[in-house]
């Protein structure tokens, strides 16, 4: 059998993305979504999904490369810039080494212990902004501490392919490290897996719908070449541009997801397949 978890990123991130993320739940094919907990329109937005969609899993999508901390500024002052935002992405090759391992440890404690305040339970699973959590050892450490405690899955981070691939993903996440310099970071990387939690995670982790892949056609494409007898998780980023969104760098392909994820032909195609659509709450190890 074919199982997919359907992932919609950035929930909190502007009321825009909220409301497509639960249109794209209710009426097409999206059945989880994470929550960055760190920006203003998480509260209400996480109070309408509870109300409007009891059945949209719900995770974490940690966040420590965008906005502000959840965490008082002074106490995480490693990983802000000068106007006490976080680091962007783009930056991180140049500073991360400067991050100081108790900072990252206690903001992703603080907003795991955030979203709890907000929904009156665990997240159903954790995974991160640009991935960033996976990219430190000291947040992946604290990711993999955080699911275990809580019995809950992560997306998958690739960081269980071999190093060298490992390095290049890296690479194209991060392109300030070319994959010879990312492969030190990689086997620091593994060496926190190996250690454990071991984390608990699907098989597959589909990030190929994604900026100028995100076409109808690329998401049937996917759809039909699911494997059999594997769980897959697929990465996707509707919503709807609004002001609060602003000059965001993914910004006008989030309301072509959204026709895409309700479009009949995605819904037949699912049918189709025989795909049976999950969420992280339906995996059990």
């Amino acid at each position: 059998m074919k199982r997919l978890i359907v992932n919609a990123d950035d929930f909190g991130r502007s009321p825009g993305i909220n409301r497509g993320i639960l249109e794209t739940h209710l009426r097409g094919i999206v059945t989880s979504t994470t929550v960055m907990v760190n920006f203003p329109d998480a509260a209400p937005g996480l109070e309408r999904a509870l109300t409007e969609a009891p059945r949209l899993g719900i995770g974490l999508h940690l966040t420590l490369t965008a906005g502000r901390p959840v965490s008082a500024p002074e106490h995480v002052r490693s990983l802000l810039d000068e106007d006490g935002r976080f680091v962007h992405i783009s930056a991180w090759p140049a500073q991360m080494e400067r991050f100081d391992p108790e900072h990252l440890q206690r903001e992703v404690a603080a907003q795991v212990d955030r979203f709890v305040s907000l929904t009156g339970r665990p997240p159903d699973h954790l995974d991160s902004h640009h991935h960033a959590a996976y990219l430190h050892p000291a947040s992946l450490r604290a990711m993999l501490e955080i699911a275990a405690g809580y019995g809950i899955p992560m997306r998958n981070g690739l960081l269980d392919l071999p190093a060298e691939q490992a390095a290049a993903t890296l690479a194209g996440i991060l392109p300030g490290f070319g994959p010879a310099t990312a492969l030190p970071l990689v086997e620091r990387l593994q060496a926190v897996l190996a250690e454990g939690p071991a984390p608990f995670w699907p098989a597959r982790f589909e990030a190929g719908y994604y900026d100028r892949t995100a076409t109808l056609g690329d998401l049937l494409i996917i759809l039909t070449n699911l494997p059999e007898d594997s769980i897959t998780e697929l990465m996707t980023h509707p919503g709807y541009v609004d002001e609060v969104l602003g000059s965001s760098g993914y910004r006008d392909k989030r309301e072509e997801e959204i026709v895409h994820l309700t479009h009949a032909a995605t819904r037949e195609c699912v049918r189709a397949e025989g795909i049976q659509l999950i969420s992280f709450g339906d995996l059990t190890r």
